[in-house]
């Protein structure tokens, strides 16, 4: 309960040593024979923290970003427990941390200016600290140390109300829950007056990132049944980002960006391909005010989208690929990364969800060309495959048992002469990735595949940049016009996808 109501430091679990201050090389501009004297840099910033109690100890300068934190720097304390963290390059502003040898929390601050002192005692880390040089700072700890205070009373409310529940002591429980509600509605309106007397520090901005949208009623007609029952979905889907300052970049590196990112994306989207980019889009489109921010947003959506396990999500890989990155937009990516990318979205356009499977035309064991398209069937069943692939070998006994099931003797309805027979219900076109072409016969006589099996020793058709294939077994599933409908699923998941597919066309 105490996590609903109190704003202040959040644990640190890890961090990723991946960032650190690097010098720039000094140009010698002197006559040679004369003793160069290197310039010093120039400090661009400078924090002093003094930890009275920590004298002769290891700690860690660290920041926030997206739903990481990330290593910044690190010293030791002198003999008086002060350390100070600088280089030449200015800090990037947010929320910062300083954390033990053993990268536990010990207390957040602001970085906002680049030239301030904080200093505090073992004793009670937020309620001495003091702050020179930083109205920021000066803002964050007023405010972390009435949390402190009204947390401490807040957490013993908690645990009295617990005991209260299970005497049954109505009573007592209601008059502790009213005090709890007391506190909850003081740090609200503690909340207000600080955003209102300081509207541009950090912590403000994060106060109003997670304050929640105000959602109105539904119009009603002069019945007064509702108009549009979707009415507060769209309009919260609308308003979601009002109380974003996109410009400020500082707030990617607080602890509420992703998460209120994440909510959008993958709560309130609809987890739909088109519904994911229209959302991408908006997102993004949003984050173009403030560079680091449209870079952390870029960068998650696309990678999230393109390891996501769901099927069909590689469609917004390729869509971020094309708009963004193809495009110029992803200023930090070198041309290298950019090229791999395009290289990736040009091996999976072609086999998308939705999109017509393109046509193989490849040779049986009897060296007689056969075409993907021209294989009549409801649903067909395209299973790239290898003799000497275990995986393979447990999924194509499945298959058959598949395929008999859909295709039990007799049941096919008699061909008229002249006429074309009877699309099936279900067939399989088989194209083997053998390596030796011997092997891959010799593995159709012993187990009697009863499908079409074909084979391209020399790739002339490109089915593996067509069908993105990389490993064996893949399973495609397309309708009757070839369309795919499902990809890369297991043999286990094949009957259950077609009977849905059947149900919603019947719905």
């Amino acid at each position: 309960m105490l996590k609903k109501i109190i704003f202040s430091s959040l644990l640190v679990v890890s961090f990723g040593l991946n960032l650190s201050a690097q010098k720039k090389d000094q140009k010698d501009t002197k006559p040679a024979k004369k003793e160069v004297v290197a310039s010093k840099p120039k400090e661009a910033f400078n924090i002093s923290v003094t930890l009275k109690g920590f004298p002769n100890q290891k700690f860690y300068l660290g920041y926030y970003f997206g739903d990481k934190q990330y290593l910044r720097d690190s010293g030791s304390t002198d003999a008086n427990g002060k350390i100070s963290f600088k280089g030449d390059e200015p800090l990037e502003g947010g929320i910062y941390l300083i954390a033990t040898a053993q990268k536990s929390l010990m207390f957040d601050f602001v970085v906002t200016e680049q030239f301030f002192s904080l200093e505090t005692d073992s004793s009670d880390l937020i309620k001495n600290m003091k702050v020179k040089g930083s109205t920021e700072n000066e803002v964050f700890f007023t405010y972390t140390r009435y949390t402190s205070i009204k947390g401490k009373r807040a957490y013993e409310l908690d645990e009295q109300i617990k005991a209260a529940k299970a005497a049954k002591d109505t009573a007592t429980q209601n008059k502790l829950e009213a005090e709890y509600r007391k506190i909850t509605s003081d740090l609200m309106e503690y909340r207000k007056e600080l955003m209102k007397a300081h509207p541009n520090v950090l912590l403000s901005k994060i106060f109003r990132i997670m304050t929640d949208i105000d959602i109105p009623e539904a119009p009603r007609n002069a019945k007064g049944d509702i108009i549009d029952s979707n009415f507060q979905y769209q309009y919260y889907y609308k308003h979601y980002f009002d109380n974003f300052d996109w410009a400020d970049e500082r707030i990617v590196r607080t602890p509420v960006f992703h998460g209120k990112l994440e909510g959008f994306m993958k709560r309130l989207t609809p987890q739909i391909p088109d519904s994911i980019i229209k959302s991408a889009d908006i997102v993004l489109g949003k984050a173009a005010a403030g560079k680091e921010n449209f870079k952390y947003c870029l960068f998650w959506i696309t990678n999230h989208y393109e390891t996501s396990q769901f099927m069909g999500m590689d469609k917004v890989f390729v869509h971020m690929v094309d708009n963004y990155y193809a495009k110029g937009r992803a200023f930090w990516a070198d041309e290298t990364v950019i090229a791999k990318m395009q290289d990736r979205a040009n091996n999976l356009r072609n086999n998308l969800l939705g999109n017509k499977g393109p046509n193989l035309t490849m040779l049986d064991s009897s060296f007689v060309y056969h075409s993907l398209y021209n294989l009549r069937a409801k649903y067909t069943l395209l299973v790239f495959w290898d003799a000497g692939c275990g995986k393979c070998k447990e999924e194509l006994p499945k298959l058959k048992k598949i395929y008999n099931e859909y295709n039990i003797q007799g049941k096919e309805k008699p061909t008229k002469p002249g006429t074309l027979p009877e699309p099936k219900f279900f067939d399989i076109y088989g194209v083997s990735l053998t390596p030796n072409v011997e092997d891959w016969k010799s593995y159709l006589r012993e187990n009697k595949l009863p499908w079409l099996n074909v084979y391209d020793p020399s790739n002339e058709t490109g089915f593996r940049r067509l069908y993105d294939i990389y490993s064996t077994p893949v399973l495609y599933i397309l309708d009757e016009n070839k369309k795919i409908i499902a990809k890369r699923i297991s043999a286990d998941q094949i009957q259950e996808i077609i009977k849905d597919h059947e149900q919603r066309k019947t719905n």
